[in-house]
């Protein structure tokens, strides 16, 4: 009887124990699924595809540590910024690509504040904690429907990420953009891994007031201005990445305003109109600059 008892009391602890993360609050691991051949959770038709995806990003900002999938293969138009909330990742399968519908107002402009810079990937509400971007292709569609826009004149942005704490950005994709393909500002503890930026317009990362970036692994074919451009960063990362063009553009790192805590080393800089590494009215503390590869730059 007592045996019993002992076993019956253990069963009741473990059973209690499984529902405490859910009692007290605690981070799901659900994962939402996006679909263009209707085998999803929300499902798109190529046409409008933000309504449906924001859908699935609204449901995962109210469920902590949830996961929107967008599957593959698909080409999912998009013509209104995709708003990620606190602890929630966007993801796709190795096929999918996002892209900016045509025929859409404009956005941005010369003008327009870093807020008032719209873009393809935003994050949710006035600030946000916990965001990861992954496994995506991003498309501007700079040649396919906006090849009037001027390049680098702060129209479509791919990312705009402001208020951000906590951002990873890894295997991602961003190509054929009117503008900056990540601009973030008024963030802190910033991951970009593994990302390639292929004629974006204007920066691949502009990073504004931001404490703590670590930019690594990356692959920039500049046209218009930088690969990476630190302004007012302190604790700033730029290490093994390679930065080129494919005819135009500006430097591999440009750096603005106030830097402290700036590393740049294990870079391979190669072919470019302007100096590897470029400073502009800096005041600097701290900034090592080293063991890079340098081979034909201006």
């Amino acid at each position: 009887m007592l045996n019993r008892q002992l076993g019956t009391l253990f069963l009741a602890i473990c059973l209690t124990l499984t529902t405490v993360p859910t009692v007290l609050g605690g981070e799901s691991t659900q994962v939402i699924t996006v679909a263009g051949d209707g085998s999803g959770d929300y499902n798109c038709d190529g046409i409008d595809d933000h309504i449906q995806i924001n859908q699935a990003l609204e449901s995962a900002a109210g469920n902590p540590g949830t996961t929107v999938q967008l599957k593959g293969p698909f080409t999912y138009e998009i013509g209104d910024s995709l708003l990620i909330g606190s602890d929630t990742t966007l993801a796709g399968d190795s096929d999918v690509t996002i892209k900016l519908a045509k025929g859409l107002p404009v956005w941005g402009g010369r003008e327009s504040s870093i807020a008032e810079k719209k873009a393809m990937l935003m994050i949710r509400g006035s600030s946000a904690s916990n965001v990861i971007i992954e496994n995506l292709t991003v498309d501007g569609s700079q040649s396919d429907y906006y090849s009037s826009v001027k390049l680098g004149t702060s129209i479509y942005n791919m990312a705009t990420i402001i208020n951000a704490d906590g951002l990873t950005i890894q295997n991602v994709t961003f190509q054929n953009g009117c503008n900056d393909a990540m601009l973030i500002s008024q963030s802190s503890n910033v991951v970009i891994d593994t990302v390639t930026v292929n004629k974006c317009g204007h920066d691949g990362v502009y990073a504004y007031h931001v404490d703590g970036i670590t930019v690594k692994n990356c692959n920039f074919i500049n046209r218009t201005n930088s690969s990476v451009r630190f302004d007012s960063v302190t604790d700033g990362v730029m290490t093994n990445n390679e930065c080129t063009t494919s005819g135009g553009g500006y430097a591999g790192l440009e750096l603005q305003g106030t830097l402290e805590n700036i590393e740049a080393s294990g870079n391979y800089f190669h072919d470019l109109d302007a100096p590897a590494v470029v400073h502009l009215n800096t005041k600097e503390t701290n900034v090592n600059i080293h063991d890079n590869r340098i081979e034909n730059c201006g």
